[in-house]
């Protein structure tokens, strides 16, 4: 664990309770020591230090408060929704990555009954930022279709298996990564700009995702 999250972090005295307690308890923390602990909005470390355990939380006080180094990307990609679980375990590789935001839609190939728990996700990407240090959350947006993902914004660029070599790709266009199906034919005329990838293989759409967030961040 790089730090513990609370979104009442830069607060003068703070409770930990839940999972946080329970890692403190983990690591037999004591009366006296100091923790790092952030709010994932201010762009800052807060240090406090524990002055009571209970069999419930710990009371903390802070001691100060110091700017952490931005490190991430404003890398945005669109998503089409897949299996809820699918989702679930590929955020944490992409919030380790430094994927800013991702813009889910429903494509034509989606199953229309996932649904998306955003505060689950939300859960997730916390857990994964106190493990890897990243400093602040990923956003989420939805939209229920491609043509209206489109609408929002006009510089969407479908990853497909045809298209020109991401080599290329500059950083002007929001790539969009189908489902397992891919992009219906409809979807493919409704968006002129493609990008292909070179492995033709690919199948699945989280492997897609992984391999261009990493292909355009490491």
């Amino acid at each position: 664990m790089k730090f513990l999250y609370s979104k009442e972090a830069k607060n003068e005295q703070i409770r930990l309770e839940g999972e946080a307690f329970l890692h403190l308890k983990a690591r037999r923390a004591k009366v006296g020591e100091r923790i790092d602990v952030r709010n994932l909005t201010d762009g800052q470390n807060h240090i406090y230090e524990i002055v009571n355990l209970d069999k419930r939380g710990a009371e903390l006080n802070l001691i100060f408060s110091h700017d952490v180094e931005a490190r991430n990307s404003d890398l945005a990609l669109a998503w089409a929704v897949v299996d809820p679980k699918t989702v679930e375990k590929t955020l944490p590789s992409l919030n380790e990555m430094g994927v800013a935001k991702i813009v889910f839609f429903y494509g034509e190939f989606s199953q229309k009954n996932f649904k998306l728990d955003f505060l689950r996700l939300e859960r997730i990407l916390i857990s994964s930022c106190e493990q890897c240090g990243r400093n602040d959350l990923m956003k989420f947006e939805i939209y229920k279709s491609l043509d209206e993902l489109v609408k929002f914004y006009p510089n969407v660029a479908l990853v497909d298996f045809e298209g020109e070599n991401l080599d290329g790709y500059a950083g002007k266009e929001i790539l969009a990564i189908g489902p397992e199906g891919g992009f219906s034919q409809s979807e493919r005329e409704a968006v002129a700009k493609k990008y292909g990838l070179r492995a033709k293989n690919i199948l699945r759409s989280q492997t897609a995702i992984l391999g261009i967030a990493a292909k355009i961040l490491i």
